[in-house]
């Protein structure tokens, strides 16, 4: 069998493993490759088209097994190419970033059921203030930008204009500017009346029998957070919103409209800078909030507040690594092809596991990744 042919064979033979049904031509893959054997001595790329993801195409790149420094070896996958289509609006049809807000840097270990778990779904939209708000550049002074996330209890996901995205928040209700975050338990037991709501944030603050200018602020910054784009019960929201208008440094305002000329009462108040005010509008008839006016970044309308389920698209769109444990490099290396993974491989010995099957990876069983995240995986090097 010559080059060529050896070629071909490995080609099939990889294509039937991930994707047996697919019908590979390799007449024109061969002079290809012959070409590519002359500019690259050593070198084989293999060309894999898998239908994968609604008809998304991968080019994955392998690598000669080359061993590194600490026995590793590593295989790299390349991305498939940017959508073509028109890209993503929210429900409402608007625009969206190319990015999330808060990109996920580092797997994320969702709860056990995530898939099936509640989500506070929000969409907004919203325009950017004089400094253009954290949306720069992509949306310049004046433009309207959407944005449609769904925040779950440890795993949140944000739609971009190239799809579903895995965000990086954790905890949900991080306060700007400030240290204290509230977990969905903790904000469970908060407590709804609005007096005791007061004293149970602001203890997280300051002394409740003599607070200071500083604890009521992060008393108005949590509650204004609770009543607007947090997971919060109907029950908790009101209270909430009790909390913020009833504070002697926030201005009321009945009878109002929002950008989308809906009726509403109107809390302003001082936020941060000495030039900034901050004006959240809400629904007390639908105990509903409607917008949120900053003047240095901007405005939100809320369009869509609600707890739901997580869409399919949304929860598919994510990477789960799979369990790999006892498998063969050769199987794991299938797995990185479909699952778009950069996986390393290192050795280890082992009384246990046969040699050449996997003892662990990392990130581990279980864990959401975006696409082309790096994985280790430890093989046994036997006893």
């Amino acid at each position: 069998m010559n080059p060529d042919e050896q070629f071909a064979e490995t080609l099939r033979r990889q294509v039937t493993r991930v994707a047996p049904r697919i019908d590979v031509d390799v007449t024109r893959v061969v002079p290809a490759a012959r070409r590519r054997r002359a500019a690259r001595a050593g070198g084989v790329t293999l060309a894999l088209g898998l239908a994968l993801g609604g008809g998304a195409w991968v080019a994955t790149t392998l690598e000669p097994t080359v061993v590194v420094p600490g026995g590793s070896t590593t295989m790299s996958v390349e991305p498939s190419p940017s959508p073509t289509g028109p890209p993503l609006t929210s429900s409402e049809g608007d625009s969206l970033t190319q990015l999330p807000s808060y990109p996920s840097m580092s797997p994320v270990v969702p709860p056990e059921g995530w898939r099936d778990a509640t989500y506070f779904h929000v969409v907004t939209r919203g325009a950017t203030g004089q400094a253009g708000g954290g949306s720069e550049p992509e949306a310049p002074l004046g433009s309207t930008l959407g944005s449609e996330s769904w925040y779950g209890d440890g795993v949140n996901f944000e739609l971009t204009a190239s799809g579903p995205a895995l965000m990086g928040l954790g905890d949900y209700i991080n306060i700007e500017g400030h240290t204290r975050s509230y977990s969905w338990a903790e904000m469970a037991a908060l407590p709804t009346d609005p007096e005791d709501l007061h004293d149970a944030l602001l203890t997280n603050y300051d002394d409740v029998d003599a607070p200071s200018s500083y604890g009521l602020e992060q008393l108005r910054d949590v509650a204004a957070r609770l009543a607007t784009q947090a997971p919060a019960s109907p029950e908790l929201r009101a209270a909430a919103w009790e909390v913020l208008t009833n504070l002697d440094d926030v201005e009321v305002e009945e009878d109002v409209r929002d950008s989308e000329d809906r009726p509403g009462t109107a809390a302003t108040y001082q936020y941060a800078d000495d030039d900034r005010m901050r004006t959240v509008i809400y629904d007390e008839t639908r105990n509903l909030p409607l917008e949120t006016q900053d003047t240095k970044h901007g405005t939100d309308t809320y369009l869509t507040t609600e707890f739901t389920d997580l869409p399919d698209e949304v929860a598919d769109s994510v990477i789960e690594i799979p369990d790999l444990t006892a498998m063969t490099r050769e199987d794991v290396e299938v797995v990185c092809l479909r699952k778009h993974l950069a996986c390393t491989f290192t050795a280890e010995r082992s009384d246990t596991a046969p040699e050449g099957t996997v003892i662990s990876s990392d990130p581990a069983n279980g864990a959401l990744v975006t696409w082309g995240a790096p994985v280790t995986i430890v093989l046994s090097a036997g006893s």
